[in-house]
């Protein structure tokens, strides 16, 4: 009868040996595969997360280059895409939002890590699309506009566009400024006097938020023939119009071409 021969017993080292060995071979298997939704182990692949972006553009709609205009308040009108203009200033920045800088007579500037301020000339923040120089002097004169980030530092690439003026120059007839408001889809006035031949600077401002106007100047209100249309802005916002006045002394039609039967007037020109 052969004797019965026991296994060696594992001593306690040893147990505890290869229970160490077995639970770091399953974090390390577990660490490598993921579940997919039927419990099936599928390798992990890192994605990229990739959102196409369009850059910016900013453009100068108002005064044109090479324009003559009359001395005092001038305003610079643009036209803002592919951005957000948020308040207030000096939050954290965000991608594709941020605030304008408008200069006078300055050098844009470029240093991607200061705040675009110029060494010299005339220099505003502002979340709107226009903005008034008050009391410009005579003379010729650069006016500009950057788009930047919410710490005042230029977004990269740059973005901003330059034209240049000459204030007080180049205006033929008699120069003639009109200040007109748009408020509660209604003009604050139904007559427009201007000397016959003038130059016509017309400082609108729509006030109605969310509403767009604009002005323009027809030969009578038929609407049939135009003197002059403005550019449509929407409201809150500010821009200026100039157009010469009809020679021949008369009452002549002004609209808001977007509400032409609400906003309307007489332009009589003497």
């Amino acid at each position: 009868m052969l004797a019965s021969i026991s296994p060696p017993r594992m001593t306690r080292l040893e147990r505890l040996l290869i229970l160490t060995l077995v639970i770091g071979c399953v974090t390390l298997f577990s660490g490598a595969v993921a579940q997919d939704g039927y419990g099936y182990g599928t390798t992990a692949t890192p994605t990229a997360n990739v959102t196409p972006t369009t850059e910016a553009n900013v453009t100068i709609t108002s005064p044109e280059e090479g324009a003559g205009v009359p001395a005092g308040n001038v305003t610079v009108s643009v036209n803002l895409t592919n951005f957000t203009l948020v308040e207030p200033t000096g939050q954290p920045n965000a991608p594709g939002e941020g605030h304008l800088h408008y200069y006078l007579d300055a050098v844009v500037p470029t240093n991607a890590s200061a705040p675009a301020i110029p060494e010299t000339g005339g220099y505003v923040v502002s979340t709107n699309t226009s903005y008034t120089w008050e009391n410009v002097t005579a003379g010729a004169h650069n006016l500009s506009v950057q788009v930047v980030n919410n710490d005042h530092t230029p977004i990269i690439p740059l973005v901003f566009d330059t034209v240049n003026v000459t204030v007080g120059g180049n205006v033929t007839g008699n120069a003639t400024v009109v200040n007109l408001t748009a408020e509660n889809i209604a003009f604050d006035t139904d007559t427009i006097t201007v000397p016959a031949g003038a130059n016509v600077t017309v400082n609108f401002d729509n006030k109605d938020d969310g509403v767009p106007h604009n002005l323009a100047v027809y030969t009578d209100s038929s609407a049939a023939e135009k003197i002059f249309v403005g550019e449509i802005i929407t409201g809150p916002a500010t821009t200026n119009y100039t157009f010469t006045a009809p020679s021949e002394p008369g009452t002549y039609f002004f609209r808001c071409d977007v509400h032409p039967q609400q906003m309307t007037g007489d332009l009589i020109v003497e």
